[in-house]
């Protein structure tokens, strides 16, 4: 007999049941507290499969574990079977959905703010790019299948599941096809919804109506007359959605509008085949990025506020055959390659340029700021890390702990993160940006009384630093400040 769970069960001899959060599409979600490390957990009770499907559900959560360490992800911490029900434990966020955020804002005929819509999608996009990456794709990205923290940080949940789960269900109902049983039809790529094996194109089309949605307000897939239902729509090859202008969202560039389009094209094969495109160019510094110092700067402006050095790069010619190449000339060339999104190519120059002269701290800069673009986390804290070793010159330095800071702080290593963050803040300490990552990483810790301080004494520097401003809105109206 299926035990009882409700407040005040224990699991396991260890998960003391709290408050019951909510019914998925695939089990009952409780909150609850893990007695051996004193922490929130939340514990999804799956439904009630065969014996197979059971153990079949349990081993595709257990690779989910491999994404542990991505703050855009929901962690899973353990799994197990009692009493032959199967039950995860997950990361608990302390915030809503973006289903719940969507409803919200309908009910009260507003929106979400531009800045903010177009960082909820940047940070679903950095995690989407993340399990993909690892060759782990979601198959049913949803609103309600993404969750936003207290202090705005979005987080993916469910990953996999979907597809083991509806595996399961078809199987012991006789009913087959992808699409036949998830129920989400409003975010269901067409490949899925005709039953064909999604991949991560699914991931991509879905995360795109999320991100549509997002930008917009509306489904891209909606017509106002109502003379077909959205799922139609979707499934109708001659109707298409309409690109998002810039006057709908003015801080969206028209390249990153064709590449939003581009992840809603049905015909799998012709959509855009990778989220770390569409991510880049979302997260492309509109300001001049310093050749010499890698700071941003104003488009106007002609030398580096950090350092001083011009920012026009002279014309690199090609080397000529056997001619010597200097690790400043292979830097010159990496930074160059970033100018047009060649961050891999990139990467190689600069891992050329230190193997020429393993003492040139700016190229192992401009590669840990490269990796971390490429959201590889591991491999830019090794490189920075290395970096550091030689770095010799303060400002070299500064970017070093910054750029290391910021990929502990994506794999949610936040005191480690804090500490680099710190380092960089006293190397330079009249630029903002630091003081905002550490606010940032400080907010993920719960400590929001010095994340305050951090991101007011950042707005302090810069009065139209916009991250800054937003953690403090979000902070003020939560009553975290």
């Amino acid at each position: 007999m299926p035990q009882e769970v409700k407040v005040g069960s224990e699991l396991q001899g260890r998960y003391v049941i709290s408050r019951h959060i909510g019914d998925g599409g695939f089990g009952i979600v409780w909150q609850a507290t893990d007695k051996k490390l004193g922490r929130d957990v939340a514990i999804k009770r799956m439904k009630s499969l065969g014996g197979g499907e059971l153990e079949t559900l349990l081993a595709e959560a257990q690779k989910i574990k491999t994404l542990r360490g991505h703050k855009n992800i929901v962690e899973m911490y353990e799994t197990f079977e009692e009493e032959g029900e199967g039950f995860l434990v997950m990361e608990y966020v302390d915030g809503k959905s973006l289903q719940d955020i969507f409803q919200g804002h309908v009910r009260a005929r507003t929106w979400l703010d531009p800045e903010e819509s177009l960082d909820y999608l940047k940070q679903l996009l950095d995690g989407l790019q993340f399990a993909h990456s690892h060759a782990i794709f979601h198959r049913d990205i949803k609103p309600s299948n993404i969750l936003v923290s207290k202090v705005g940080v979005v987080k993916i949940v469910d990953f996999g599941l979907a597809k083991t789960m509806v595996a399961a269900a078809s199987e012991h109902s006789g009913i087959t096809g992808f699409g036949a049983r998830t129920g989400t039809l409003l975010f269901m790529s067409p490949e899925a919804a005709k039953g064909k094996t999604p991949d991560h194109r699914t991931d991509i089309f879905s995360a795109g109506l999320v991100g549509y949605i997002l930008l917009t307000g509306r489904h891209p897939f909606l017509h106002q007359s109502g003379a077909f239902a959205v799922h139609d729509l979707i499934l109708e090859g001659g109707f298409e959605c309409e690109p998002i202008s810039h006057l709908q969202h003015k801080n969206l560039s028209e390249t990153a509008s064709r590449l939003i389009t581009s992840m809603l094209t049905k015909d799998r094969e012709q959509r855009c085949q990778s989220i770390q495109r569409v991510h880049q160019e979302l997260t492309r510094d509109p300001g001049r990025p310093c050749p010499q110092c890698g700071s941003s700067n104003r488009g106007t402006a002609q030398f580096c506020d950090q350092c001083g050095s011009s920012l026009t790069i002279a014309a690199i010619s090609p080397p000529r055959p056997g001619q010597f190449i200097s690790a400043q000339a292979y830097t010159d060339e990496g930074f160059a390659l970033t100018r047009d999104d060649d961050w891999e190519q990139a990467i190689e120059k600069y891992r050329a340029a230190i193997k020429v002269d393993k003492t040139y701290a700016r190229a192992y800069a401009n590669l840990g700021f490269a990796l971390n673009k490429l959201g590889r986390n591991e491999d830019a804290i090794q490189a920075c890390t290395e970096g550091l070793a030689v770095a010799a010159a303060a400002q070299e330095q500064h970017r070093l702990y910054d750029a290391r800071g910021f990929a502990k702080s994506r794999s949610k290593d936040y005191e480690g993160a804090i500490g680099d963050f710190s380092a960089a803040i006293k190397l330079s300490p009249n630029n903002p940006k630091p003081l905002q990552h550490r606010a940032e990483s400080y907010a993920l810790m719960g400590e929001y009384k010095l994340a305050y301080q951090d991101a007011g004494n950042a707005l302090r520097l810069d009065s139209d630093f916009t991250p800054a401003y937003r953690l403090i809105q979000r902070l003020e109206s939560q009553g975290l400040a």
